[in-house]
């Protein structure tokens, strides 16, 4: 059973489904009463519903957890975008999340292209937008909800340009986003239209602080961002002809400076990169920009402020 027919007792649309037939529905009342009411529609747009339910709940539970007020700005979304009431639009929510919880790590892939198979552009632009109003719903955009959604923009094949367009009207909610461009700015002004990238990310890496107690002389500790990106169960099969482009990307970041170290652990389960960036989000963007990412080979980084010995001087 797919995941459309399970969670609204409608057809695949294949070739062997007779439009609009029935599937056997959930045993739960909400899927039940979400089956009936849905059932007026259309099986196309009640597919669209479903995957776009899906992904907003995707982008929510970036963090493992779906806010109250996430849930209510989905239910809000959800009721506008498939014009249905805002009582169903709530059990869509709540079943969309359900199925995002228990099935997210074999479904997320292929809900996302079943959307971008059955969506316009302007509805994937749409669909881009709405995680980001989701995202922003309880607090700023944190930086794994800010990676997430990059990937489902990626895996949607939403062009670079657009996606950027549509991240400049989070600007303000998206965390270390906008101080990332106003330290880069200053950096631009200050040294001119000189300015390498290399210094450029010297100028906006956050401000060292004061050395601690007990250092000896000679010792300071920079702050820089260590990121574990987890290899995808594809990655053999994908990597071999992706990586030519991916090392020559880091070798170009290593000599600009803003990358320390990277490579792979031995067991083929993660790469490790050291970086200096102004944040946590300016990491994530790197890695969301990296072949490795948009071609399946990273999934789920993970970042983490690194204290680095060093000399002093």
């Amino acid at each position: 059973m797919s995941l459309f027919q399970s969670m609204f007792g409608i057809g695949s649309l294949g070739a062997q489904d007779a439009p609009g037939a029935s599937a056997p529905v959930g045993d739960t009342e909400s899927v039940r009463r979400i089956a009936a009411r849905l059932g007026a529609l259309p099986p196309e747009r009640a597919r669209f519903v479903a995957a776009f339910a899906y992904l907003l709940a995707r982008a929510a539970r970036a963090d493992l957890a779906i806010s109250d007020l996430e849930a209510a700005e989905m239910a809000r979304l959800i009721s506008e975008t498939g014009d249905i009431d805002p009582e169903t639009g709530a059990l869509v929510v709540r079943l969309a999340a359900s199925r995002v919880e228990g099935y997210g790590a074999t479904d997320d892939y292929l809900v996302t292209r079943e959307f971008k198979a059955i969506s316009t552009p302007d509805q994937r632009d749409h669909l881009i937008r709405c995680c980001l109003l989701v995202a922003a719903a309880d607090a700023d955009i944190d930086a794994q909800e800010s990676w997430l959604v990059n990937r489902i923009a990626e895996e949607l094949d939403v062009p670079r340009a657009d996606l950027n367009r549509i991240r400049d009207e989070f600007t303000d909610r998206i965390a270390g986003l906008a101080e990332v461009r106003r330290l880069r700015a200053e950096a631009g002004s200050e040294a001119g239209s000189s300015v390498t990238p290399a210094a450029a990310t010297t100028a906006a890496a956050p401000a060292e602080p004061n050395p601690a107690p007990g250092l000896p002389d000679g010792v300071r500790i920079e702050q820089v961002y260590l990121a574990e990106v987890p290899y995808t169960a594809e990655a053999p099969q994908l990597r071999p002809a992706l990586r030519p482009q991916h090392l020559a990307r880091l070798l170009r970041l290593r000599l600009q400076g803003r990358i320390i170290e990277a490579g792979g652990t031995a067991d083929f389960e993660k790469a490790v990169l050291l970086v200096r960036a102004a944040s946590e989000a300016e990491v994530l963007e790197m890695i969301a920009d990296d072949v490795y990412t948009s071609g399946g080979v990273w999934h789920s980084p993970r970042v983490v402020g690194y204290g680095r010995v060093v000399p002093a001087g």
